[in-house]
């Protein structure tokens, strides 16, 4: 009997690691941008430069952002529902789209920061036009602390003008002042303006932005310790 329970022990441990590792979806208000869906271009601001919160979830970092959902466009190019990429014309595909003289947009979930997470987040990014042929996109992650959005972690990516969705993703961790604060995400075009000659602007869309947690893994370590405990408490008795 003994021989069984160290079998049995030593079995459950070597499962551990496989619970660890399960990620965990953590929902984003509007995160595949489909809030909108059919209703053409739906703007951030008004005629005053004020924002308007047409599309829920996201919100501009300042007024006059020239910020939209292109979905009635008739040319070919980086469509499908939520990011999913079929070579078609952009009727009825949802995303975001940013000129290159736009503030971020920021979007704020309802997850609580605790200890020991790992986050991941992905999303698809879209080169339109831009005058030198590359896209520059900053994705960051915050935490809420009181009203202030505080980065903790950012990436850059690079994207051509392919008129496809490339699927891009990045890896973070925050910082003991973030714990028991809400999570959130923040997508950036920093592209440069078009050429002086042309004055023209850059335009990057984004679509699909998934953002998961992967849980302290020494909690889930404990909790498989825990029952370990309470079968060879049984067994004794």
């Amino acid at each position: 009997m003994k021989i069984k329970s160290i079998l049995l022990s030593v079995s459950c441990l070597m499962a551990l690691p496989l619970i660890q590792v399960q990620a965990q979806v953590i929902p984003l208000v509007n995160g595949d941008f489909s809030a909108n869906q059919g209703q053409s271009k739906i703007f951030f601001w008004d005629s005053t430069g004020v924002p308007t919160g047409l599309i829920p979830g996201w919100t501009p970092t300042g007024p006059g952002a020239a910020i939209n959902y292109d979905l009635g466009g008739g040319y070919v190019g980086n469509s499908g529902v939520d990011g999913a990429s079929d070579n078609s014309n952009y009727s009825g595909a949802c995303h975001l789209w940013l000129d290159s003289y736009d503030p971020s947009v920021y979007n704020t979930s309802s997850y609580t920061i605790q200890p020991g997470d790992q986050y991941s987040l992905s999303l698809n990014v879209s080169g339109e036009w831009a005058a030198d042929g590359n896209h520059n996109t900053t994705v960051s992650l915050y935490y809420l602390a009181g009203s202030t959005r505080v980065v903790f972690a950012t990436d850059s990516f690079n994207t051509p003008n392919a008129w496809a969705w490339t699927p891009e993703s990045f890896t973070g961790a925050a910082p003991s002042a973030a714990f028991g604060d809400l999570l959130g995400v923040e997508i950036q075009n920093v592209t440069p303006e078009g050429l002086p000659s042309s004055n023209s602007d850059s335009y990057t869309s984004y679509g699909n932005v998934v953002l998961t947690v992967v849980p302290e893994p020494t909690s889930t370590a404990l909790f498989g310790l825990g029952g370990l405990a309470l079968l060879a408490f049984r067994r004794r008795a």
